[in-house]
């Protein structure tokens, strides 16, 4: 799943890369003695940035400048300290360098790559956190400050940083493959000006991000011939694991639960401050003495990762090849089709990533996020979604239904023609001075439930009524 941490100032976000993202004790299958990372976004290109992630291009994007030159890019806030009614001073908070996006891994899959030893699930986590943060961009927004709407830009340079450990409890850090993605606030507006980022469309794009990359993940693990089941919120657990075994490999999760229960608060943020009050500090720890934890609990529990490794290789030698593209196509299009009715029977516009989550989780590894899409855009240009044209200022299209504009129609068209045609209820002199008493004495006074209804609607002769949700959408 994706988590999106609060922003980062400038002083936290090159302190995490000295001391967190690139640290070695927070990978122990690497290569050399710390963590490169990678550079990832269309502003990445556009600043020439490939290869390792370096201290000084970092440090550059988290004071907002120009990672080769320093120029600066996007502009700082002025900082004024002031004092409180009660004599402190307050310093507000420094330029806000950006956010770290945070892709775990499920804890079987964890298991299973890193315990079990199969490289390949690695690599489908590497691919599905790719696909999810390409995603995750087309989304991004500018902020452009005052009353103007945020400008959709698609762009943003991030730094990406894949970890396999959790932080230690009690001396031990349990196999947990996750991917830390330091989104810089900073994007370029569509007249070539650089601003800071609107944060509220990463968090909307949350969800779907999330959804994205549980799906490519799901398909890529059947591909290799693993069985899945649905986890807890629709993460894919690979089968063969118990859950015993699950709680032991997951002693800093039980930690943070355990935490917030004492707290007797509840929510995000709670298992947000939770997590951070009971952080053990890293040990650096070698990779053999590492490893060797790790075995001795698979030992204690029948080594399921490697039964589980062994039995999808050969599922996989005797499954048969990659289902033809024309029956995944079949798939997208009628995972497409139950997102369209869940959605539009409750609502009459819809953003198109709550459309594609409701469509990857129905079509959960039988499809591919990109063949949904496929199958969406397909429709759209047959007429059967219409963009709706909205004041929102969400990054995402809003969309409707040609039957749903129809049925809308319809309804207007009723009411429209029984205006006038029911008898009136009481005398405009009477109704008038009741839409503004007290609830219960107007219902003493109106009696009837329906008389109520009437009178606090204002229903007069001859009133205008709109009725249903009206939506402008273009042709």
């Amino acid at each position: 799943m994706l988590t999106i941490s609060k922003p980062l100032s400038a002083t936290q976000a090159q302190t995490y890369h000295a001391k967190e993202f690139t640290a070695a004790e927070q990978n122990y299958w690497k290569q050399g003695d710390t963590v490169p990372g990678e550079w990832r976004g269309r502003l990445a290109e556009r600043f020439w940035l490939a290869g390792g992630v370096g201290a000084d291009e970092f440090a550059r994007l988290a004071e907002g400048q120009h990672p080769q030159t320093g120029e600066q890019l996007v502009r700082h806030r002025a900082v004024h300290e002031y004092k409180t009614e009660d004599g402190r001073t307050v310093a507000p908070v420094e330029h806000r360098a950006g956010w770290d996006a945070t892709f775990s891994a499920p804890k079987s899959v964890s298991l299973t790559a890193l315990v079990g030893g199969d490289n390949r699930v690695r690599e489908a986590h590497r691919e599905a956190v790719n696909v999810a943060l390409t995603e995750l961009e087309r989304y991004t927004q500018a902020r452009i400050g005052g009353n103007h709407a945020a400008e959709t830009t698609g762009q943003f340079v991030a730094a990406i940083f894949e970890h396999d450990t959790a932080r230690p409890v009690d001396g031990y850090a349990a196999p947990q493959l996750h991917t830390h993605a330091v989104v810089f606030n900073m994007t370029e507006r569509e007249n070539g000006t650089m601003r800071a980022l609107q944060p509220k469309s990463l968090f909307e794009s949350q969800q779907f991000a999330t959804a994205v990359y549980q799906s490519h993940l799901t398909y890529q693990l059947r591909s290799l011939g693993y069985e899945i089941e649905p986890g807890k919120s629709g993460a894919p657990e690979i089968k063969g694991y118990s859950q015993e075994y699950l709680d032991a490999s997951s002693p800093r999760r039980q930690q943070i639960v355990e935490a917030v229960a004492r707290s007797g608060f509840s929510g995000p943020e709670a298992a947000q401050i939770a997590a951070h009050n009971t952080r053990d500090g890293k040990q650096l720890l070698s990779p053999a003495e590492v490893i060797a934890a790790h075995r001795q609990i698979a030992a204690e529990f029948g080594n399921q990762a490697d039964k589980v490794v062994a039995a999808a290789h050969e599922r996989q030698r005797s499954q048969a090849q990659e289902r033809p593209a024309g029956q995944r196509t079949q798939q997208a299009h009628s995972a497409v089709t139950f997102a369209r009715d869940r959605s539009f029977e409750r609502e009459a516009v819809i953003d198109e990533r709550a459309i594609f989550v409701d469509a990857m989780r129905r079509g959960m590894g039988e499809t591919t996020y990109s063949e949904v899409r496929a199958s969406f855009e397909a429709r759209i240009a047959s007429g059967e979604f219409r963009i709706v044209a909205s004041d929102k200022r969400g990054s995402g299209r809003q969309f409707t239904t040609a039957e749903t504009i129809k049925s809308e129609k319809e309804i207007v068209q009723k009411v429209l023609d029984g205006q006038g045609r029911a008898p009136q209820l009481m005398p405009v002199e009477q109704a008038i001075p009741l839409t503004s008493a007290p609830s219960s004495r107007l219902a003493r006074t109106v009696g009837s439930p329906f008389a109520w209804t009437a009178t606090k609607r204002k229903l007069l002769p001859s009133t205008h009524v709109s009725c249903g949700t009206s939506t402008t959408a273009t042709p």
